[in-house]
């Protein structure tokens, strides 16, 4: 364990016996909090009694923000990606459609590092060169962002979590209203972008609770700060969402929702790059279904405190390439005709957990979590062209080896007792893991004809340790965290065959890797360390005025081993996967609340090292280097001011800064790399909102307002990518009955 958890921990014990007579002459007490709330603004969820103050956006203890359903209102933010970019620890990496953006967390980029949840359910798509989160922010009450492996987050998150939670009816009901609708209607002048939603909610009974979200979006291409389109960026997506809660008695509650996504239109191949180059554009489908059952029990018995989530996601995509789009993937004049890509991921999810209340005396409180979960993915591609000949002998049943079929499945059981003896609290934790890969179609032939592994099993077991010490009873905290992390190889790593992806290719290995030229059961798992302390402060009564501020700082340190992409041979022939990085990071986040006035405040910094196995000409590995981590973001502040004027009229105005950093400019595979910087910036954004009457709202949001021109973070975290779209501003008009 790191030697700060330790200090830290000698620091809580060494603590203990002088914070409580500390916390009698350092604490005001309150005898009430007024909060005067206006017409029309809602400011997050508070709990204020004479001594603290709780705010939801903000976890006391662990790495968590909040994105809350007021932070989406007053953002509108057009994509999810930028409904958490101000959450610090967080980058979005890609290019600027939807399609080609993917989540960046303490600099770990793959999407199997990290996990996205829609109501429950895991979502696990996987493309080359392509992003795999298909949710429009219309349809979501909160985003919680955990930050680094959390025990109850799902197996094989080193980076960490996203978890998105859909709109109820009780989020628009007012008290006594039995239905409701809202329509909201959108236009943004940048790339000529018309949305619409439609909403409609009932509560006919007080145990039944009906909502439906209708939206859509069409636009032309965006427009960078240049003047110039970016080409084949235009959007036409369709939203849905329908939920039902069952409440059959007070301390049960059942949930059903359907979320579907569907978009269309022509797109780069490389979505990721955002520019076609070598691959071309494509006239891509997306077709993305969700549907989650939930199930929440908590009766009058402190053991039992029961959630159950049982859904299932689904995601087909067809990529069009017609002869000549992609001069790298169909070769124009080749009598081949079009180019079909069939991808079709389904993946279903088993979540149970029960938090229990062992003991619960003044002094010494005992509880457990306990939980299991369950999810399989089964991934299918296919690859068919126009003339039926050619598509037989070159993808023969439309098996495409750079893109392997298959299924992984996994099963996990977790442990988390929580001691609390006065001011101190212990959280330890474990975790059982076990992963089923299994080969398929193509893939699953090639393995037999080599006799080869065509089935992968693995049984990690992770560690986790939570402290924390009240210096200051209910506003002042120290806490340390220490977890373990894996990462299995992506059904897309383990089986690849070809010159995309595969490190196992003949020329990379042609003295020990395996015959069929596929990596399958020489990879080992990654694994992760991670440790964190920090500070949180809350005070609902900031010197003695009615500000309420919630602070947190947290210093982070993680060890990356065995690292995916280092598997690799040596001159001797060994075999060897010992690539592995080093990160440190610090985040801090601040909110303040002061009668009708709100502020936030984010920022992280992240700077560490990669150790690598260096290939020479002849591809074998030869030399041990040390690069800097170029998939750490830039250092980031974020700060959002806002008020409420009038009681019908609020106002905030957003200013994000971003640090030079590290990027790859060329080099990899056999030469060195060369590295470069991608420029730093600075954006302001602003919103309005007047609200005249109860039933009509409009909105006015601007977004980079000073037409800045600057670089999205590119494909993989490591390289520069396109130009950020330019001035957008939004007008919005929301009627409500």
């Amino acid at each position: 364990m790191n030697i700060t958890i330790r200090i830290l921990l000698g620091m809580m014990i060494s603590l203990a016996n002088i914070s409580a007579n500390a916390a009698e002459s350092s604490v005001v007490p309150v005898s009430s909090v007024q909060e005067s709330e206006p017409v029309f603004i809602e400011l997050p969820k508070l709990k204020v009694d004479e001594r603290r103050i709780e705010s939801e956006r903000i976890n006391k203890t662990q790495s968590i923000t909040m994105v809350t359903s007021k932070d989406l209102e007053r953002t509108q933010s057009s994509s999810i990606f930028d409904a958490i970019k101000d959450v610090p620890g967080v980058s979005i990496q890609g290019g600027p459609r939807p399609s080609g953006m993917s989540f960046n967390i303490r600099g770990y980029t793959d999407n199997e590092d990290v996990l996205v949840k829609v109501d429950g359910v895991t979502k696990g798509f996987e493309k080359y060169r392509m992003g795999g989160t298909f949710i429009e922010p219309e349809l979501l009450k909160s985003i919680e962002v955990q930050r680094g492996p959390q025990i109850t987050s799902g197996s094989g998150s080193l980076g960490g979590t996203i978890n998105a939670t859909t709109k109820s009816a009780s989020d628009f009901l007012a008290p006594n209203q039995r239905y409701g609708a809202r329509v909201k209607f959108g236009y943004a002048n940048n790339n000529d972008e018309y949305s619409r939603s439609y909403i409609a909610y009932a509560r006919p009974d007080d145990r039944v609770d009906i909502l439906y979200n209708y939206s859509n979006r069409t636009s032309n291409n965006i427009t960078l700060p240049d003047g110039t389109a970016l080409d084949s960026s235009a959007i036409e997506s369709v939203s849905k969402l329908l939920k039902f809660s069952l409440f059959p008695i007070d301390t049960l509650a059942l949930t059903t929702s359907v979320v579907s996504f569907q978009d269309s239109g022509l797109q780069p191949y490389d979505s990721t790059g955002g520019q076609p180059g070598s691959f071309g554009n494509v006239i891509r489908s997306i077709d993305d279904f969700t549907w989650s059952q939930g199930l929440s029990y908590k009766p009058d018995n402190r053991w039992v405190d029961l959630k159950v989530t049982y859904g299932q996601a689904h995601t087909k995509l067809h990529d069009l390439i017609k002869e000549g789009m992609s001069p790298s993937i169909n070769a124009a004049g080749s009598n081949n005709g079009n180019l079909n890509d069939y991808y079709d991921y389904e993946s279903t999810t088993l979540d149970i957990a029960n938090n229990a209340e062992l003991l619960n005396k003044e002094t010494f409180k005992v509880a457990l979590l306990t939980g299991y979960q369950y999810n399989q993915t089964k991934r299918d591609v296919r690859r068919i062209l126009d003339n039926t000949v050619n598509s037989n002998i070159q993808y023969p049943g439309g098996f495409n080896g750079a893109a392997p079929p298959g299924t992984k499945t996994s099963q996990a059981v977790y442990l988390q007792p929580r001691f609390e003896l006065g001011a101190l609290s212990i959280t330890p934790g474990i975790r059982y893991d076990n992963y089923e890969i299994e080969a398929a179609g193509g893939t699953l032939k090639i393995l037999q004809q080599f006799n080869e592994p065509s089935e992968i099993q693995v049984n990690p077991i992770t560690y986790s340790l939570g402290l924390a010490y009240d210096l200051v009873p209910k506003q002042l905290s120290i806490f340390a965290n220490f977890a373990q992390g894996f990462r299995p190889p992506l059904v897309d790593q383990y089986f690849t065959r070809g010159s995309y992806g595969s490190n196992c290719a003949t020329y990379y290995m042609p003295k020990s890797g395996p015959k069929s030229g596929i990596c399958g059961s020489y990879y080992q798992l990654q694994t992760s360390q991670s440790e964190e302390v920090g500070v949180h402060y809350q005070n609902p009564r900031l010197f003695g005025t009615e500000a309420q501020v919630t602070s947190k700082l947290t210093y982070f340190h993680v060890d990356t081993e065995h690292l995916l992409s280092s598997l690799g041979e040596t001159n001797t022939g060994k075999i060897v996967q010992r690539g592995a990085e080093v990160r440190d990071g610090v985040e801090l986040e601040s909110t303040l609340y002061y009668r009708a006035i709100f502020a936030r405040l984010a920022y992280s910094s992240i700077w560490g090292d990669i150790k690598q196995d260096a290939r020479n000409k002849s591809l074998t590995f030869n030399t041990f280097e040390t690069i800097p981590l170029y998939t750490a973001p830039a250092d980031a502040f974020n700060l959002t001011l806002g008020a409420q004027i009038t009681p019908k009229v609020e106002a905030n105005v957003g200013y994000r800064h971003a640090s030079d950093r590290v990027v790859v400019l060329s080099g990899g595979t056999g030469t060195p790399f060369v590295f470069g910087t991608q420029k730093g910036y600075e954006t302001f954004n602003a919103g309005l909102h007047w609200a005249p009457s109860q039933q009509v709202g409009f909105r006015v949001i601007g977004e980079n307002l000073g037409n800045t021109k600057y670089n999205l973070d590119g494909a993989f975290g490591g390289s520069i990518g396109v130009m950020a779209p330019g001035r957008n501003v939004r007008f919005i008009v929301e009627l409500t009955y």
